[in-house]
This record gives C-alpha cells, structure tokens and sequence, in this order.
C-alpha cells in the first residue's frame, strides 16, 4: 500500500531523506537511504490516511503518523483509525492538552450548576496537582500508564488515600466527558489501581458527655445552635441556611430548603447537599423547640440593641448585627467549647452522627433515619451505622427470647451482654452502666 512506509531520520546535504514506499521499485530504493535498502531494522514505519473534510475549512484532513517500530504495528494503528472514521468518531484536533481541556471542563460544569463548594475542590485539584503533573500531554495521547504514574508520585510525596482518590475522581470525570465528546478514544483514569479508603473510626461521646456539652455551652451566645444540632443531625450549612419561614414550632417541625456552605472563605447559599434532603421535614423534640424560642428572643435582644445598624431579614442564625452566620466561625466556637468542656476531640459533623447514634440507640428504624438525615439511600446509612446496629440487633434477640415463657426445668442461659460483664471466671456477675446500651 503507497499509504504504508518506512522511513529513516538519517540526513544528506542537510536534508531527510524520503520516506521509502513499501511497495517502492529498484531506483526508489537505491535513490534513498542505503541503510534502509540493507537493514530491515533501519529507520521506523508509518502511514497516511484520508480522514474526510473539515465541517468548518472544508478541506480535506489527511492524517500521517510515525515512529511504529514494525510494519504490523502500524498497519494496526492504521485500521483503528479508519473504524474511527468510519463510525464517525475521530477527532483530527491533536493539538488539544490535558490542562487545556480540564479548564475547559471545569468552566462546563461550572455553567451546569456544579455547586460552589465543590466548584472551589475541583480547581483546587485541577490547578494545583492535575494540570502541573499531566497538563503538558497532548490530550488524545493521555494513557494509563500516565494517570498510573502520576497517582503513585502522589502517594509516594505523602499524599493522603483520600486526596489522592479525590483527585483520581475528578480526572476520571473530565476524561469520561472527554470520552462522550470523541476527544479520546477512551477514559485513560479507568481501572486506575489505587490503596483502598480505611474506614474512618467515628468518637462517638457517651450521653453523660453529650449532656456535659450542652451544658457547658449553654452559657455561650450559640449554645442553643448546638443544642438544635444534636437534637435534628441537621449539616452545618442546613443550619445556617434556615430562615424564620422555615419553621413551625407550633407543629413541631422545619423544613430544609436550603443550605449556606463554605466555598474558599466567604459563604454561598445553595440548595441542600442531596435531592432526598431537599425539603425534608425533621420533627421537633421539646428541647429543640426551646431552643429555637430561646434563640428568638436573643435575637430580638441583639435586635433592640443594633436598631437601624440591625441587618437581619429572614435567617435564623445571624451575628449579633443581623448578618448570617460564617461557616467557619461556627465551627471554631464549637472546637473551642469542646476544648473547655474537656472532651474527647469531636468535629462539627460528629455532632449528625451523634443525633443518628441517639436514633438507633433507642431503637428509631432505620429507613426512619435515613429519612430523617436526608441521605440519598438507606444503604448509605446502613454503610454508615452498621455498627451501632450491631448492638440494637443483640437487644432485639435478647427482647424476643424474654417473651418466650419456659419450664422451670430450663436451665437459666446468660444474655451475650451479660457474658461481656461477668468477672474472672463467670463469678461477681455485674450490672452494666445505663450508658453502655446507647452506643
């Protein structure tokens, strides 16, 4: 085939030498390289093939390639590229980089409605580690030795599991967008190898220390903003982003119909973090509801005291002149209550997981939580907890076996609790704490 050749990179007179047509006759050859006439191994093979017209020029896309060690290989690379043609899936833009398109990616998803605080994740993956590590390959000549090799350096420099598995999920998603749109031919992140997440150990506090909070911060201005959040699980931002409106103290319960999150130091409203907590309704214990009264009036105070400088309207949560609430301030009084109050270190979220905790300790089914905490799927919930149902599951066969009356024949048998508070050798039989059956 005249489209199929061999060529050297040898020079005479400053010039290449021509490619050298496989089917070439005598005088082509002995018009050429010598080296290509005598060694079979000399110079390398390549190929030129129409890849029709330009939509926009109009002019014919010739395609040549170089640098194929066999004459099979590139006979091979050439029929992938006419099936691309083919089916209408080749893409002649080459030139394209890995950092040009991950900008441009981002800006897509950024119009999509990408939330803000994940907006300010995935450029702070893109421009700081992507596009410096891969950013200068030619986008069509990314391939997963590439994406390998990059992700292992992340390791190897001491990167975290999880950063590194964060980053491997948003390259994978810019490549899969890549993919859709016939820029390559495939997703060079996919079946990437990488060290599984460990399973994060949750402190989870006694209710004896969860009181011991509640009551240390009940002295602090924001104290009745962590009382509400152990008593409904709600996220910080859902916290922060609840207005008057929101609530029906009457009826005992608000709605989430919005959230307030950080996004690179100032905060952004937005809708909540997933569709099955958007507009859930989370009923009100009596303690919340008190809480939100004492709040309502404090606010009122700080109301009288600001009068025309006062710049609240409709949130809940707001500073002593009427503004929202910053996310981060939020978090650092609660880092600090907690360090008064001499507590196992906790972060804010810990406090959802504790109102969950409370739930399943006292036996709330599950779908009931899920609902409740607004996640997308009672698996995830169940992924979350399995192991506070552990303990919930042993009650449940203890209370069942109680219903059941026997003979007084029936050899009293040990619950598996009371097997776990026996003495040395099953002798001096304890009671175990109330506290034990909660968590």
């Amino acid at each position: 085939m005249a489209d199929l050749y061999r060529r050297c990179g040898c020079r005479t007179d400053g010039h290449l030498y021509p490619p050298l047509p496989s089917g070439a006759t005598a005088e082509q050859r002995a018009a050429t390289c010598p080296h290509l006439v005598a060694d079979a191994k000399h110079g390398s093979w390549g190929f030129a093939l129409s890849a029709g017209k330009d939509s926009a020029s109009g002019q014919r896309i010739q395609v040549r390639r170089m640098g194929f060690p066999t004459k099979r290989a590139a006979q091979a690379e050439r029929a992938r590229l006419l099936a691309q043609v083919a089916s209408g899936r080749y893409s002649h833009d080459r030139s394209l980089t890995v950092r040009e398109w991950l900008s441009e990616w981002l800006e897509r998803r950024v119009r999509d409605g990408l939330r803000p605080s994940t907006t300010v994740m995935y450029r702070r993956y893109v421009e700081r580690d992507l596009q410096p590590g891969l950013g200068h390959l030619r986008l069509s000549e990314l391939r997963h030795h590439h994406v390998d090799r990059f992700l292992q350096a992340q390791l190897a420099s001491g990167r975290g599991v999880v950063t590194v598995r964060r980053m491997h999920a948003v390259l994978s998603s810019a490549l899969s967008a890549a993919h859709r749109l016939d820029l390559v031919e495939a997703n060079a992140a996919s079946n990437i190898g990488l060290p599984p997440e460990r399973p994060q150990s949750r402190q989870m506090w006694e209710p004896a220390q969860v009181g011991r909070f509640l009551d240390n911060a009940s002295t602090d201005r924001l104290g009745p903003l962590f009382e509400i959040a152990v008593f409904t699980g709600l996220r910080r931002g859902e916290l922060l982003g609840l207005q008057w409106a929101d609530l029906d103290l009457d009826q005992g319960e608000l709605v989430v119909r919005r959230q307030r999150v950080d996004a690179g130091g100032h905060a952004v409203e937005g809708e909540a973090k997933t569709a099955a907590g958007q507009n859930r309704r989370v009923g009100l214990g009596p303690v919340a509801i008190a809480a939100f009264e004492t709040w309502a009036t404090t606010q009122k105070t700080d109301q009288g005291a600001w009068q025309n400088q006062w710049q609240g309207a409709d949130w809940v949560f707001t500073r002593e002149d009427g503004a929202p609430l910053l996310p981060q301030f939020v978090t650092k009084r609660f880092e600090r209550l907690v360090l008064q109050a001499q507590l196992p270190t906790m972060t804010f979220h810990g406090l959802r997981h504790q109102h969950a905790s409370l739930l399943i300790a006292q036996g709330i089914d599950l779908a009931v939580v899920s609902k409740r905490l607004g996640h997308s799927s009672i698996a995830i919930t169940n992924d979350l907890y399995s192991h506070l149902l552990r303990d919930t599951n042993r009650q449940a066969g203890e209370a069942a076996e109680a219903l059941v009356p026997r003979g007084a024949e029936a050899p009293a048998r040990p619950t598996a609790h009371t097997l776990h508070t026996r003495g040395p050798r099953g002798r001096g039989k304890k009671e175990a704490p109330a506290e034990d059956f909660l968590f």
